[in-house]
């Protein structure tokens, strides 16, 4: 009994030993994976479906993690993401149809929960869970009609439901003294978030070189042929003040943000 005492706390004593808090902090850039259709091009020749992802672009995180041994550990980040334009309508050279360029690009806040392993202790891997904690999907919009004489630019944020994740990463160190660590990583990210409610945030239009309100913009389209009518119908929506998606007939697809990209950091071990 005495030696098995002795032996568990030799065990506890080793682990406590063992044991590292540490915090980090990395950049980097991430490619879009796992594109999905985000709308379409329509020209005189046809039309072609626009695939891309909003988790490509620039990100930064901050992380803390505590290794209960020399191999395993636990990882709490949190990150945001500078997300690049994603092409999501176009329409041009169509005759009598108002010409349109629509982007859309990803700015967001997320939290990470990873289990960390090393193999050595340079080479580790980390995977875990992700979710989205705030941010939005940010859609510019220009529109041109000669017909009307219009003008029109405009930008509408998308919020989402709380999304589930997973988060995946291997990684290198190299040690630059006892407590500070230069690290580079491959990250891949698997996360997409249902669309949940719309506003609209900036509106700038013209008629005819005329400065005219949203309200007035939609009573003028809203005397239009029907015809004429149908090339604006899938603008109406994104002119709205709010809307909430997956009601009234508007579906709530899920946007696409996931990534694979490379990360640079450094980690200070205490």
């Amino acid at each position: 009994m005495k030696k098995t005492i002795v032996t568990l706390f030799a065990l506890c004593s080793c682990a406590i030993a063992s044991a590292q808090f540490y915090v980090s902090a990395s950049g980097g850039y991430a490619i879009g994976t796992n594109k999905t259709v985000l709308g379409s091009e329509v020209s005189a020749t046809g039309i072609t479906d626009l695939k891309g992802s909003y988790g490509e672009g620039m990100h930064t995180q901050i992380r803390g993690g505590y290794f209960f041994t020399e191999k395993i550990g636990v990882e709490l980040g949190v990150g945001y993401l500078f997300g690049f334009d994603q092409k999501v309508s176009r329409i041009s050279g169509v005759p009598t149809a108002p010409e349109v360029a629509i982007d859309a690009r990803g700015r967001a806040f997320g939290a990470s929960l990873s289990a960390v392993y090393n193999f050595t202790k340079n080479l580790y891997v980390r995977a875990g869970y992700l979710t989205k904690i705030g941010g939005q999907t940010e859609v510019k919009g220009d529109v041109q009609s000669a017909a009307l004489g219009l003008d029109l630019n405009f930008t509408t944020g998308f919020f989402g439901k709380f999304p589930s994740g997973v988060i995946g990463a291997v990684g290198y160190r190299f040690p630059m003294g006892d407590k500070w660590t230069l690290f580079t990583e491959l990250e891949y990210m698997n996360i997409s978030v249902t669309r949940n409610t719309s506003e609209l945030e900036e509106f700038a239009a013209t008629i005819a070189g005329t400065a005219v309100t949203r309200d007035q913009l939609l009573a003028t389209l809203a005397t239009l042929p029907a015809d004429a009518q149908a090339q604006f119908t899938n603008l109406l929506p994104l002119l709205q003040d709010k809307v909430q998606w997956g009601e009234n007939g508007l579906p709530a697809p899920d946007a696409p943000y996931s990534s694979f990209g490379i990360n640079f950091g450094i980690t200070y071990n205490f």
